[in-house]
């Protein structure tokens, strides 16, 4: 499979230090709470930047964005990559983290990476924090990276799969189902303007997700529908 196109936000590297920092190993000692409202913060800071008082763009903002191509896929992530196209146009089910039941955002990215013995937690808040931080920055992002996104006020809410070059993959609400979002487009507007975290679950072949009992926050409800505008 080989599914590339790709955008480029223009965010302040200080900011995505920022932000990178509350999902660091560090935060081992930070209550649950701390941490989320961080999240909320930076999902504030991030918007601010990055979005009209509208909350969308205009289609030619769309236009002007120029992703550059991602390199090649690394083996591990060419096979997550694969597993997650395997279940494009399964129904997005609230909860969902199953084929069969269908899948949420965060249900998705945790079946498609178990299924290549990367363990994951339920959530997309809790997954914010796995792995390793990757800059905002479409020119560090690369294949099998997972973004994840917040309104502006809001604590992060939805995750994607990064295929490269500006494509993501991911269980939508809006799109009723797994699905690819093209960034360079219109389609992708919402999702340039609201990503706050990239992390990075696999170098060298290996798991970079740290053990889910650092990782698990008690008492989390499941990913709430995402908000994304769907295209008319």
């Amino acid at each position: 499979m080989n599914r590339s196109t790709q955008v480029q936000p223009r965010f302040a590297p200080a900011i995505a230090l920022l932000l990178l920092s509350g999902c660091a190993q560090g935060t081992l000692a930070v209550s649950p709470s701390t941490i989320l409202n961080s999240v909320i913060l930076a999902g504030s800071v991030i918007g601010a930047h990055g979005s009209t008082s509208s909350g969308s763009t205009s289609s030619s903002a769309s236009r002007a964005r120029n992703i550059p191509n991602s390199p090649r896929a690394t083996a591990t992530a060419s096979r997550v990559l694969g597993t997650a196209d395997q279940y494009v146009g399964v129904k997005y089910t609230w909860g969902g983290n199953t084929p069969q039941s269908g899948f949420d955002c965060s249900g998705f990215t945790k079946w498609v990476f178990g299924k290549q013995g990367i363990q994951l937690p339920r959530t997309s808040r809790e997954q914010a924090r796995a792995g390793q931080g990757v800059p905002l920055d479409f020119g560090a992002m690369l294949p099998g990276d997972i973004i994840l996104f917040a309104e502006p006020g809001e604590a992060i809410s939805h995750v994607a799969i990064y295929v490269g070059s500006g494509e993501i993959i991911h269980s939508s609400s809006g799109y009723h189902g797994v699905t690819y979002t093209d960034l360079n487009t219109h389609a992708g507007d919402w999702y340039v303007q609201n990503m706050v975290v990239v992390r990075r679950l696999t170098s060298n072949g290996r798991s970079l997700v740290q053990s889910l009992s650092f990782l698990t926050i008690p008492g989390l409800p499941f990913d709430p529908p995402d908000r994304a505008p769907v295209p008319r």
